[in-house]
């Protein structure tokens, strides 16, 4: 039985309406790097740990033994300029919908410190806990991090559903962690459980539950 319900944050209650010029893609692109390193160096460092910007910056060139330039600088201050969230009313009603049936909620991202967030003040309320990967110190392609949250919220690993719109880390790792999810985004895999609409959520549970 779903007791725990979890919801990604970007892209998934915070939509991403503009397009985002500081992808990690672009960052190797301008490095000249291969794109799965360097998409494990911002994920070690970025998405781990905590420090000011330029302590961040730092351990994420000596990682990959390249110079701090003005470029990288540069890159990661657009990146992580802050911009105002947006979270619609009609998923804050959904969310206290949820709330109202019985079920805890949860919000699990990888996310960077970096980031000034309003989403805590928000969903007061409404929201269980707030998991980010740079507290846990684990992201979620790591299995320490269901581990901590089922502990954390004293359940067990069946009794999560995890929602969120990127197959492998919000669909296949809580899967193979042993949460259950659901990939919120269109896919022509008929194995794997998905939902356009975040509306639908609730109707789901109740017909595969």
């Amino acid at each position: 039985m779903i007791k725990v319900i979890s919801f990604d944050i970007g892209g998934t209650l915070i939509k991403n309406e503009k397009e985002d010029k500081y992808t990690i893609n672009n960052l190797a692109n301008l490095l000249n790097m291969p794109y799965e390193i360097v998409r494990e160096a911002y994920k070690q460092v970025f998405q781990k740990t905590t420090g000011t910007f330029q302590e961040l910056v730092v351990n994420f060139c000596k990682l990959l033994n390249i110079p701090v330039t003005d470029q990288i600088n540069n890159f990661f201050h657009q990146k992580f300029k802050t911009t105002e969230e947006t979270i619609s009313k009609e998923d804050i009603d959904l969310l206290k919908e949820i709330k109202q049936n019985g079920y805890k909620i949860i919000l699990f991202s990888n996310n960077c410190c970096l980031i000034k967030t309003t989403i805590k003040n928000k969903l007061a309320g409404i929201v269980d806990e707030i998991f980010y990967s740079f507290d846990l110190g684990y992201t979620k392609s790591d299995a320490e991090s269901y581990k901590y949250i089922e502990n954390k919220m004293g359940y067990k690993p069946n009794e999560f559903l995890h929602i969120g719109d990127t197959l492998k880390s919000d669909y296949l790792k809580p899967k193979s962690n042993g949460w259950n999810a659901l990939y919120y985004g269109n896919t022509d895999d008929e194995l794997v459980e998905h939902i356009d609409n975040l509306h639908s959520v609730l109707k789901y549970i109740k017909k595969k539950y």
